[in-house]
């Protein structure tokens, strides 16, 4: 009976995780579509650190209520298949324009993943932490992109962010992209550790919890869909 009981928990708890990942990747991918798309709209300057900022923060209210670094990067690849949008309702974009900031978002979970391995609780608990952790991640992944950007997709990255090599872009760009992600990645963190003190897992019911999961992940894709097709 107690080894039953052991494997319902364990296949429980899967689902949970599950239903984090669905949750938390759309609502990264729907501000990505909206935010995102106003921001690209108007030019808004550092934009991309922006978003990567409050992906990392979203990022981190995840990982404070679930403790499961694998997670993220499954997050990531929720958040950047809303990227796909622009694909299936035919909006006149070259191909960069979904690979380069899908595979942005991608390589920002897959470091973030990384680092929380070796350090979810001191992430989670410790501000400093947080922060530090946030400017490693923002400003690795800074390199990581701008070499992606070059050598895999051969955009013309350099030309459009007014830089002239490598080097320039990093320290620019990873910079202030470093110090976007410090900032917010404790905010999350934050966020998620008031959530997880209140065991709000435990004390929603299932039915409710599943329907209010299942609305928040639909409500993320219709309402994307229909910005994206207004032109954001």
């Amino acid at each position: 009976m107690e080894s039953t009981e052991k494997r319902s928990d364990q296949r429980q708890d899967l689902v949970y995780l599950v239903i984090g990942i669905l949750v938390f990747g759309s609502i990264w991918g729907f501000l990505e579509a909206t935010l995102g798309g106003f921001f690209n709209m108007i030019i808004f300057p550092n934009k991309g650190a922006i978003m990567g900022g409050i992906g990392v923060a979203i990022m981190g209210t995840a990982l404070a209520i679930y403790r499961k670094p694998s997670m993220l990067p499954a997050i990531g690849v929720v958040a950047a298949s809303f990227k796909l949008l622009n694909v299936w309702i035919f909006v006149p974009v070259s191909y960069v324009h979904i690979i380069n900031p899908a595979m942005a978002i991608i390589l920002e979970s897959v470091a973030f993943g990384v680092v929380a391995v070796f350090l979810t609780d001191k992430i989670t608990k410790n501000s400093l932490v947080g922060a530090g952790t946030g400017a490693l991640v923002g400003f690795t992944t800074a390199i990581a992109y701008v070499y992606f950007a070059l050598y895999v997709t051969n955009s013309p990255l350099l030309v459009r962010m007014g830089v002239s090599g490598t080097g320039e872009f990093i320290m620019n760009h990873g910079v202030v992209q470093a110090a976007f992600y410090g900032m917010l990645l404790p905010l999350g963190c934050l966020v998620g550790e008031k959530l997880r003190t209140r065991n709000f897992l435990v004390t929603m019911r299932r039915p409710l919890y599943y329907a209010l999961s299942a609305a928040v992940v639909c409500l993320c894709w219709g309402i994307s869909t229909t910005a994206i097709m207004a032109g954001l």
